[in-house]
């Protein structure tokens, strides 16, 4: 019974994850071994130092703190996504069989197998980190490189921990989260349900566009260190800022589409739907706001939050045109911002605030019952 339930869980999680997850997967393996195999070094090196230079990433894994530290942080991401998979699938009602039948084995037994479905779940993962190991042990790093092992058998280890607690724990009805027991009696417009869904289901897309945003806005400012106080500077940060979040954008008018498709039933006023929207993105970007209104004074903040306001509705009039996906709202956008940077650079950012507003109204209009559907 006990092989069965094993087989059962290695079907269910592991070979559904790698289904799932398996375009990421190969394009991070396939990036990695080009890097590591067919990287050119540029200038003249020795051919005795060929090689050093070809395993460059793997050796500073084992020997910076600073890139173990983000190959440990991008460990726990995987954990994570793993632990979701598993927790996500238990809460199916196909998958209720596993507590009347797995569970009639000992804890022990039950942690047993939890322990080798994560192992399963973790050897792309596991893969990289024994070939880091071994380069590292062979160049004498050897404390950092038994630490890297170390964490991700701990790691292992937590992920089947709660994998066994979360498979023994009662069935029970749904229970909201904090923040649906908060708010669940205030009085929600339906313009900002987009930003309750986001703070309720899409925490991690969330955090991670933020720390996308961070990551651009310090690249910007290293790259511009010498005109800090330049207003052209801080337009480009705002773009960048904009950019960061065009997941989020294309995702509203995903969730739009799916559940308030019914909307234009409404006697709305065309310009209400036009602008009430954008409301969901000045409280997506209440960070930012408030940070560069603490930076740059008020006045300033207000300027690039009426840019970051256009830029935004601009984009989001993208995704109205008849058959855009992904891959093509994306390199509008990407084109858009290369357009801001060309009229930015030139000194005339701030006609970019009338311009953008203008030509997302004329494209709203003109495509506001567009029956286009969405997919993420």
């Amino acid at each position: 019974m006990l092989q069965l339930s094993n087989l059962a869980l290695r079907k269910i999680f592991v070979g559904g994850f790698y289904r799932t997850h398996a375009g990421m997967l190969v394009f991070v393996f396939v990036m990695l071994i080009s890097y590591c195999l067919f990287i050119n070094t540029l200038g003249t090196v020795m051919p005795d130092q060929i090689d050093f230079w070809q395993f460059f990433f793997t050796i500073s894994l084992v020997s910076n703190p600073l890139i173990m530290g983000f190959y440990l942080f991008a460990s726990i991401l995987y954990a994570y996504k793993g632990l979701q998979y598993v927790t996500s699938q238990l809460a199916l009602p196909q998958q209720e069989f596993l507590y009347y039948s797995f569970t009639a084995s000992s804890k022990k037994q039950q942690f047993k197998t939890w322990c080798i479905v994560q192992v399963y779940l973790f050897i792309p993962v596991l893969s990289y980190t024994f070939y880091a190991s071994i380069i590292g042990l062979v160049f004498g790093y050897y404390l950092i490189s038994t630490g890297i092992l170390c964490f991700q058998l701990l790691l292992i280890i937590g992920c089947a921990y709660l994998s066994l607690k979360e498979n023994n724990r009662l069935i029970t009805k749904n229970t909201f989260n904090w923040l649906v027991r908060i708010s669940r009696k205030w009085n929600k417009p339906v313009f900002l349900w987009y930003s309750f869904q986001v703070f309720n289901q899409s925490k991690l897309a969330y955090v991670l566009t933020k720390l996308l945003s961070w990551v651009l806005i310090s690249s910007v400012f290293m790259l511009f260190a010498d005109i800090k106080e330049n207003s052209r500077l801080l337009m480009l940060i705002t773009s960048c800022i904009v950019v960061a979040h065009a997941v989020l954008i294309y995702q509203e008018r995903v969730f739009n589409n799916r559940y308030l498709a019914f909307l234009p039933n409404f006697p709305f006023p065309k310009a209400k739907m036009f602008f009430s929207f954008g409301l969901n993105y000045l409280l997506l970007l209440l960070p930012e706001i408030c940070w560069m209104a603490n930076r740059f004074g008020l006045i300033t903040s207000l300027g690039l939050a009426a840019f970051a306001f256009s830029a935004i509705l601009s984009f989001r009039s993208l995704l109205l045109l008849d058959g855009i996906r992904i891959k093509g709202f994306l390199i509008l956008v990407f084109c858009q911002f290369f357009l801001f940077y060309i009229v930015i650079i030139f000194g005339l950012g701030l006609i970019l605030i009338p311009m953008n507003i203008v030509t997302a109204w004329l494209v709203f209009k003109g495509n506001y019952l567009n029956d286009s559907s969405l997919d993420i």
